[in-house]
C-alpha cells in the first residue's frame, strides 16, 4: 500500500456521486467512455484539491489495473476512500491512482487509519531526505548524467542513447543512485528515448518516449529496470508532475533500502 500513496497526488475520503444505471448503460457500450463523477463531502488526506468540486475521471470498463465495474457500483454514493493522480496536460483531470484495484475503498476506521499513519511517514522521509553519495554506481552515474548534459546536437541521437543504454544497463543495483541523481531540470540535446519492450503482449519490440528534461529521461529508465511507474513524466509533464514522481521514486528508494537491512 506505500507504493500507492506514494503514486498518489491527492488521497481522500468522499462520496462518488454515480448514478449506477447510467454506469450500468456506458459500461455496456462498445467502447466506454471516461465518466465525469463529482466527490461530495471530500476530507483531504494527502495533497491539494482544486477550487471548486472535485470532479474524477473513470472509465467503466473491467481492467486488472483499476478498480472494476462491481466496485464503482458498490461505491455509489457511498464513503469511499480514493487515491488519485492529477494530469496536467493532455486528457487533464484526475484519474485513479497507481494503476491499482486498491485505488478505490470503502471509507472506514480499518482503512483510513492506516493510510493517515503512511502519509505521514512518507512526509517525514520526504523531509528528511538527503543525497547519499555512498551509494553503489554514485559516482558512475554522475558521470553518465553529465555527460548526458553536457551533449550537443552536433553529437547525434545515437550518442544520446548510448547514454541511456549505459544507465539502464547497470540494472537494479544502482536504482537508489539514479533516484539519487534524477532531479535534473537539464534539457537533453534530443527529446527521444527508445527502451526495449519487454512485454510479451507487445505489438512493438520498443518504447519509443520524448523526454524533455534528464529526469524524464531518468524515469523511464527507472520504470524500465524496476516496472514501477510514479506519475507520467516519461514524453514531459509540468514542474508539479516531475516534482511529484521525484517524491515518490525517493519513497521507493526509501523502501528499498528498508528491505535491504531487514
Amino acid at each position: 500500500m506505500s507504493l500507492l500513496v506514494a503514486a498518489s497526488d491527492l488521497i481522500v475520503t468522499g462520496t462518488l456521486q454515480i448514478d449506477p444505471e447510467q454506469l450500468a448503460a456506458v459500461s455496456r457500450s462498445a467502447s466506454p467512455d471516461y465518466l465525469n463523477v463529482r466527490l461530495g463531502s471530500v476530507h483531504v488526506l494527502k495533497g491539494e484539491v482544486p477550487p471548486g468540486d472535485l470532479v474524477m475521471r473513470i472509465l467503466p470498463e473491467d481492467r486488472p489495473y483499476a478498480p472494476s465495474r462491481a466496485a464503482l457500483a458498490a461505491a455509489a454514493n457511498r464513503p469511499s476512500l480514493v487515491f488519485l493522480t492529477h494530469v496536467d496536460e493532455g486528457p487533464i483531470g484526475f484519474y485513479f491512482a497507481g494503476y491499482s484495484p486498491a485505488a478505490l475503498q470503502p471509507a472506514d476506521p480499518g482503512t483510513v487509519t492506516p493510510i493517515a499513519g503512511e502519509i505521514a511517514r512518507q512526509r517525514a522521509i520526504l523531509q528528511g531526505w538527503r543525497p547519499d553519495r555512498a551509494l553503489p554506481h554514485d559516482r558512475e552515474v554522475a558521470g553518465l548524467i553529465d555527460a548526458l548534459a553536457a551533449l550537443s546536437r552536433e553529437a547525434g541521437p545515437d550518442a544520446q542513447q548510448a547514454i541511456f543504454q549505459r544507465i539502464e544497463a547497470l540494472g537494479a543495483p544502482a536504482v537508489p543512485a539514479i533516484i539519487a541523481h534524477m532531479d535534473d531540470r537539464r534539457r537533453l540535446a534530443y527529446e527521444e528515448i527508445s527502451l526495449v519492450n519487454h512485454n510479451p503482449d507487445a505489438f512493438e519490440s520498443m518504447r519509443n518516449y520524448g523526454p524533455k528534461l534528464i529526469v524524464d529521461a531518468l524515469a523511464a529508465i527507472l520504470n524500465q529496470i524496476t516496472g514501477r511507474s510514479f506519475g507520467n513524466i516519461v514524453n514531459g509533464g509540468s514542474e508539479r508532475e516531475r516534482h511529484a514522481a521525484v517524491d515518490g521514486w525517493r519513497i521507493y528508494a526509501a523502501g528499498l533500502r528498508c528491505a535491504q537491512r531487514s
